[in-house]
């Protein structure tokens, strides 16, 4: 079974963000900033367990213009100790 989930991020300061994970190849999914400062995607997942990061384009003076940085979700129920990844479980309902 399959079900569609909302990834969010909250970064208003940031150019731009994008979703990688293990249920995408940890190719990059973009993700759309909306008026309240979060950035958005939906992801089809089939049950089982995910692991994934947010990249993010901050505009800082601390990192190169063009610059992307993974972040994890400060809002992840569980983070994989070995791989610093957050850690998302879709099971059926």
């Amino acid at each position: 079974m399959t079900c569609s989930i909302e990834f969010k991020l909250f970064a208003p300061n940031n150019k731009a963000a994008e979703l990688i994970g293990s249920f995408s190849d940890w190719k990059k999914i973009p993700m759309k900033k909306g008026d309240d400062g979060y950035f958005r995607t939906q992801v089809e997942l089939k049950d089982s367990i995910y692991h994934y990061k947010f990249r993010v384009q901050p505009k800082s003076a601390s990192v190169q213009p063009d610059e992307w940085v993974d972040v994890n979700d400060l809002y992840a129920t569980d983070i994989d100790s070995a791989s610093q990844n957050s850690v998302v479980h879709q099971k059926k309902r």
